[in-house]
């Protein structure tokens, strides 16, 4: 079902419930204000028979009492119309009207001694209001009947026209309900061909038009959001392919020119160890490479749950790794920090940290990690960064004019800034202050 539909439905449904309802109050109302004058009537003409002495009423009351108050209509179901009937002690009635019509007899919770009591009953097809009143000194009930046909004829056309009206009423506003669904969603349509559009011409520059400041326009300012982060990462991603076949061109080179040196031409088997070294030297840069630009390019910490992740633990880890196989020293001040995010890309940024730190550091020297606060400092004892190369450090590819000439891809810190910027963190790099070196580090947020 459509939304149009859904919406004219809806406002279908809304009229017809309060038409229901307001035409149920009109016709009780109604009902109301025509019984309320025949009851009035009723009791006024029960107390006028309810004086007349009990021993006069048969025959005294049909001869004399009838025809002198002239109180009875003659014809049956006449609205002006009452029938008169007694109810005596011993169970039996006495009875008067057009045609001696027998009222029902009530039961014993039905009537009061002490007041009139009113009630709607059928008799032979006719529907009579009936008053009953209970007569002490006599020890009999009255009782006094109108026909309610004319009542029930005027409550009847009521109710048709109120059950017309009320279906015209809907079918009117369930199509109005059309009407204003179309105009309330043209916006959406015009939202949804802007975007097909954009989707059938491939083209990310596009945006939806958004002039104004309703629902619709958030809607469209979202979209539009959606298709800058999408162009951005388009962007990004040309990018890294373009730079990633730059870096892949020197090692695949020399590796290329390593190969068919061994191919064509005959060499001393010192040389061909040195070329076979350097070979593999090459195959292990481009592995390294390739690893880092598909860590960059897909997020393989993606299905990693988000936990509770204690810093401590981690450095312990990565700067066991260290000492085993390089031999380095690494000194770890821990507060006790406890982050939220996925243990294994933490993992991974800090162990590109400190494998930086450890690659520029002079053998003998320790390293020094610091957390606190949710944030990891690594300190290392290298050159330090060239101040034009500070702002760089977290760029993909970028090595500096120092780095070019040692083993790496310029991606390790990148993936540091990726896994900061994935878990709402940051990172930061600066020289030390008292002395060459540099510290690299990076702060996620704490439970």
């Amino acid at each position: 079902m459509t939304i149009r539909r859904r919406i004219a439905l809806v406002a279908a449904t809304a009229v017809a419930v309060t038409v229901v309802l307001v035409s149920v109050s009109i016709f009780f109302a109604a009902r109301r204000q025509i019984i309320v004058p025949i009851d009035d009537s009723l009791l006024s003409r029960a107390s006028i028979i309810e004086g007349v002495p009990p021993g006069t009423l048969p025959p005294a009351f049909r001869e004399d009492f009838v025809k002198r108050e002239g109180i009875f209509g003659q014809r049956r179901g006449d609205f002006d119309s009452t029938y008169y009937q007694v109810i005596l002690p011993d169970g039996g009635t006495i009875n008067a009207g057009p045609d001696n019509v027998v009222l029902p007899v009530p039961g014993p919770d039905e009537v009061s001694v002490e007041e009139p009591t009113l009630r709607s009953v059928w008799v032979d097809g006719l529907h009579l209001r009936v008053v009953t009143v209970y007569q002490p000194d006599a020890g009999v009930f009255i009782q006094l009947a109108r026909p309610l046909s004319e009542a029930d004829e005027t409550l009847r056309r009521l109710a048709i026209l109120l059950v017309v009206t009320g279906l015209v009423g809907v079918a009117v506003a369930g199509g109005l309900g059309l009407l204003v669904a179309r105009s309330a969603l043209k916006p959406v349509d015009d939202l949804r061909s802007s975007l097909t559009d954009i989707a059938a011409s491939k083209s990310l520059d596009e945006r939806v038009d958004v002039s104004s400041g309703d629902e619709i326009a958030e809607l469209g300012r979202a979209f539009n959001q959606l298709l800058d982060e999408i162009e951005a990462a388009r962007e990004d991603q040309v990018r890294l392919v373009r730079d990633a076949g730059h870096e892949l061109r020197t090692p695949l080179t020399a590796l290329r020119t390593n190969i068919e040196i061994l191919q064509r031409h005959e060499v001393d088997e010192e040389d061909r160890q040195a070329m076979l070294a350097a070979a593999h030297a090459e195959v292990e840069e481009l592995s390294m490479l390739v690893t880092e630009v598909v860590d960059l390019a897909t997020d393989r910490y993606e299905e990693e749950p988000t936990s509770s992740v204690i810093l401590g633990d981690v450095v312990a880890s990565v700067a066991e790794r260290i000492e085993r196989r390089n031999g380095r020293r690494v000194e770890i001040i821990d507060d006790g920090s406890v982050v939220t995010g996925k243990s294994a890309a933490i993992e991974r940024a800090i162990t590109n940290i400190v494998t930086n730190a450890d690659k520029w550091s002079r053998d003998e020297d320790v390293i020094q990690i610091t957390i606190a606060a949710g944030c990891v400092t690594v300190t290392d004892t290298g050159p330090g960064f060239d101040p034009d190369d500070i702002d760089h450090v977290f760029e993909r590819f970028y090595r500096s004019s120092d780095a070019r000439s040692t083993p790496g891809s310029g991606l390790g810190l990148a993936i540091v800034a990726q896994v900061a910027r994935d878990h709402g963190g940051e990172v930061f790099a600066r020289n030390r202050p008292d002395r060459p070196g540099a510290i690299v580090g990076l702060c996620l947020p704490q439970l």
